[in-house]
């Protein structure tokens, strides 16, 4: 995982300044703070009305794999500390938004809600559905009107609210999305796990945007051959290709070049005349081709984490 986010930890067990003593303690920068929403170059200890009995551990902006040991080390020290969590207590997780694109972030929402029933069988009961009132569930979002959205920020106002399981409020504030689904935590493999799976479902929604398609494997495919072979190719790679064209590059007059895209046609091949133009368009590959595989919520993610889930999601099942 290799993106730049930042966690929110509420906690309840111990005060503010035992937990202060046990962070310094390990040498984590932190500094108890009245409350605000202002990133700092440090962790901060500050307090959060929606936590019963506690608190909200924020730390700096964090980056990768170094970001997610000392997030474990945090979450560490707070846990041998004497720090619990109930039920009002969340896990928070921001990532840098700066990279993705309006594409992105529906991809992400689209997904996410997609897999969200899934989603829901790796968390406790009182994080399911729309259990939850500070992360409710996207079922209840317009994607009618998301999907037409032009930016984020519009995103941001068709949902009307910070307290989804994805939030894009965050995007106007911090330049992030925030992710608010976890229930609270200070066991640092949980931690450690759901920033890598969020951080690898982004770049996994992130490359359906920017990936190029991949052409129809016309050339591979062996009914082509020789001349059927290179003006296969030619509109592979140019997608629309005039009659003149076809006739330069294979010395033929205009009735054999028609004939032959008439022979590319019936092997599979969807080519169209464009009205009023002497000219062909390519509108789908070869009739042969494997349709695609269906979607998966685990998709790009690391087996590590995989195996984790598999084994939280049959823990939780009993509950």
């Amino acid at each position: 995982m290799n993106r730049s986010f930042g966690i929110e930890l509420e906690i309840a067990g111990i005060s503010m300044q035992h937990a202060l003593a046990a962070l310094q303690a390990v040498g984590v920068a932190v500094r108890q703070e009245s409350y605000n929403h202002t990133t700092r170059t440090h962790w901060k200890l500050v307090s959060d009305s929606s936590v019963r009995d506690g608190f909200e551990v924020v730390s700096p902006v964090l980056h990768g794999e170094d970001g997610i040991a000392e997030a474990m080390t945090v979450a560490e020290a707070l846990s041998d500390a004497g720090a619990t969590v109930n039920r009002s207590c969340g896990f928070h997780v921001h990532f840098d938004a700066s990279d993705l694109s309006v594409a992105d972030v529906k991809t992400i929402l689209r997904r996410y809600a997609g897999h969200e029933a899934e989603i829901d069988a790796i968390m406790p009961p009182s994080r399911r559905g729309g259990a939850n009132t500070f992360c409710n569930t996207l079922a209840r979002i317009s994607f009618p009107y998301m999907m037409q959205a032009e930016s984020i920020a519009e995103m941001a106002g068709i949902m009307g609210s910070r307290y989804y399981k994805v939030n894009l409020e965050a995007f106007r504030r911090h330049g992030t999305i925030e992710f608010r689904q976890h229930s609270g935590t200070v066991n640092a493999r949980k931690i450690a796990n759901w920033v890598r799976f969020l951080g690898q479902f982004i770049d996994v929604c992130k490359a359906m945007n920017t990936e190029p398609v991949a052409s129809a494997p016309v050339i591979d495919h062996p009914a082509l051959r020789g001349v059927q072979a290179r003006l296969a190719e030619m509109f592979t790679a140019q997608g629309v290709v005039s009659l003149a064209s076809i006739c330069d590059a294979f010395g033929w007059l205009p009735h054999t070049a028609r004939a032959a895209i008439t022979r590319l046609r019936r092997t599979g091949m969807q080519i169209e005349p464009i009205r009023g133009q002497a000219a062909y368009r390519l509108t789908g590959g070869m009739m042969q081709e494997a349709a695609p595989a269906q979607e998966s919520l685990w998709d790009g993610i690391s087996e590590s984490v995989v195996r984790f889930y598999r084994n939280r999601a049959a823990v939780l099942a009993t509950l």
